[in-house]
């Protein structure tokens, strides 16, 4: 198989629980680095999506990439070996929640796992990639107070529920909420995904919406104009 076929380089996963989907992609997009993000962790990984996405968005980042799952942990070797940013980006298997480090990053990504109160799939591997089974929301908080440097930020997307309960914990430590994004299907639809920066530093609250297609079932301009440096064909 070819892979999935982005504009500067090629993601395989023909053996990982999780498949690309749009929350990663439109995540990646959205998500804006800069010249203070020196160095950035990945925490979960997957098949190296985000920080592929980070190294072609930042080309002086360096990126520390962490994943549990072993065949998805291979993929992402694979993935990043191919790309033109290898030597900046560093592959670990690893639980994330266990992981031992004494640097200190200046931004944390992630897509976690979500949706812990509903059905779980069948599939054990995919269930543990989609489901918090052994990772929490609330360990997102706690590795960004571990290795997040002083002044640093937390990026992630999540569902409605979740996005809520990560709200809360993070302005109970008196950080700051930056940005958040709200994403609709179409703009008669409810939310369903947070786009959702941290900040350590104070700084006022950045509201905005996003809908990913029109009600015809095309992207939305909006959607576009965010993802058009990673996508074929736009």
């Amino acid at each position: 198989m070819n892979g999935f076929k982005f504009k500067q380089f090629t993601i395989h996963q023909e053996k990982t629980a999780m498949k690309i989907g749009t929350d990663s992609i439109l995540f990646g997009s959205w998500l804006k680095t800069n010249s203070s993000h020196k160095s950035i962790l990945d925490i979960g990984t997957g098949t190296g999506l985000l920080s592929l996405m980070m190294a072609q968005k930042n080309p002086k980042a360096l990126i520390t990439a962490l994943e549990i799952d072993e065949d998805a942990f291979n993929e992402a070797q694979g993935n990043i070996a191919i790309s033109k940013w290898a030597n900046r980006i560093e592959l670990i298997h690893t639980d994330a929640i266990v992981w031992s480090n004494d640097k200190k990053y200046d931004l944390l990504i992630s897509n976690p796992p979500y949706f812990s109160n509903d059905l779980k799939a069948l599939e054990i591997k995919r269930t543990k990639a989609r489901h918090q089974i052994d990772f929490k929301i609330a360990d997102l908080l706690s590795l960004w107070k571990t290795f997040g440097a002083e002044n640093s930020e937390l990026a992630c997307v999540l569902p409605n529920d979740q996005a809520k309960v990560l709200i809360d914990l993070v302005v109970k430590e008196s950080f700051c909420l930056k940005n958040q994004t709200l994403v609709r299907s179409n703009k008669d639809s409810k939310v369903i995904r947070h786009l959702l920066l941290f900040s350590k530093e104070k700084a006022p609250t950045i509201k905005s919406e996003l809908s990913i297609y029109t009600l015809e079932k095309q992207y939305t301009k909006a959607y576009i104009d965010i993802t058009i440096d990673f996508y074929l064909g736009l």
